[in-house]
């Protein structure tokens, strides 16, 4: 029987050069700790042949002598006529097969395996035989299947997730729609002293549960946005457009805003997300101010080997997040200080709309120093 390539070193005649010994240890052990197994099929002598360690593989008898009439026994029913069509491709000199199957082995343990197998062809070019290897790669197989299965189980859980909070937004929406409704329908003139007072609370608590709802409802229709098309968008027209929508606060506060976006002046991103991003954490800068200064916000973008990044630094009074920089994103988070909670939410939401794109944000900070946030697009 006539062996080739990777295969011969197991069917070497019992005397060899000292180099050829050492070729089949090095082979032997590279079989060994990758798992690999080969095997080939002699059609002149009509002979099967596996080597040491397919053997061990199949988990086969040390007197087992294999025979093509049995191969499939060795294959998962599943894929019987994959391999059937296989063996008839490459025993008609057609083209390499390279692929993943389910095998398995003499004592009906099943086993993922990485198979190759290729036709040989003698010099007349007729196709003499088939050779090939079998790779085990069942742990390997195996995580990724559980992988995937948990990310099924995550994928659905969080569509259950969307639809419940969708739901809950909405219907909290009409209710939160009903109170600042009803507090508009009271005429306060005609109510007493305590219970004007009493009003006044109500009409803040309607009114700051309608912020809240609103930013669910924009947490909520994240994902649903993140799968828009992504556009062209030039950084300096967004980042004037916030700078409009947040003029009063700007001139209130006497606020200095400044932005350099020539090194990257255009992005493709999505529009919405952006002007809530600039919209956010330049009102976040502005806030949360420092006490011995006018706030300062600086805004601009930076490449590196093809990589871009968006900063947007303030000169407020910083947060002190002792080397947990998430904590500042939580929906809850104790470290924005101003009564606005809604401003909490802002940069929870900031973040998710960075993520679902695909991104990254990252902020660095220090009590009485300011805080930079850097987004890696």
């Amino acid at each position: 029987m006539s062996n080739n390539g990777f295969l011969s070193i197991f069917s070497r005649s019992a005397i060899q050069s000292p180099d050829a010994k050492a070729d089949s240890f090095y082979y032997e052990q590279i079989a060994k700790v990758t798992q690999a197994g080969g095997w080939n099929i002699n059609f002149t002598e009509k002979k099967t042949y596996f080597d040491k360690e397919l053997q061990a593989i199949l988990e086969t008898p040390e007197n087992y002598r294999p025979s093509l009439r049995h191969a499939l026994h060795f294959f998962d029913m599943e894929y019987h006529s994959l391999v059937i069509k296989t063996f008839q491709e490459l025993g008609e000199g057609g083209a390499d097969f390279d692929g993943v199957l389910k095998m398995v082995t003499y004592t009906n343990k099943a086993f993922w395996a990485h198979c190759i197998a290729k036709p040989i062809v003698n010099s007349r070019g007729r196709v003499i035989g088939i050779k090939g290897i079998v790779i085990n790669i069942n742990e390997k197989k195996e995580r990724e299947l559980m992988l995937q299965k948990a990310n099924e189980v995550v994928e659905a859980n969080n569509s259950r997730l969307f639809t419940f909070a969708n739901y809950v937004s909405h219907n909290i929406k009409s209710h939160v729609n009903n109170l600042e409704l009803t507090s508009q329908l009271v005429d306060t003139n005609k109510l007493p002293q305590d219970q004007k007072e009493l009003f006044v609370n109500y009409k803040e608590i309607a009114a700051s549960l309608n912020r809240t709802v609103s930013r669910l409802k924009e947490v909520v229709s994240i994902q649903n946005k993140a799968s828009d098309p992504l556009v062209s968008v030039s950084l300096e027209e967004a980042f004037e457009k916030a700078r409009e929508e947040l003029r009063p606060l700007i001139e209130l506060e006497e606020a200095y805003l400044y932005s350099d976006f020539s090194e990257t002046p255009i992005i493709r991103y999505n529009p919405e997300f952006l002007h809530n991003i600039f919209c956010t954490l330049i009102k976040n800068g502005i806030v949360n101010k420092s006490p011995d200064r006018k706030p300062e916000i600086k805004a601009y973008c930076l490449e590196n080997k093809k990589k871009l990044s968006l900063i947007i630094e303030d000169n407020g009074k910083g947060y002190d997040l002792q080397g947990n920089t998430d904590k500042i994103f939580q929906m809850s988070s104790s470290e924005t200080s101003n009564s606005d909670t809604s401003q909490n939410v802002g940069l929870f939401i900031v973040k998710n709309e960075v993520e679902a794109l695909g991104g990254k944000i990252d902020v660095t900070s220090k009590p009485g120093y300011g805080t930079k946030f850097i987004i890696m697009l």
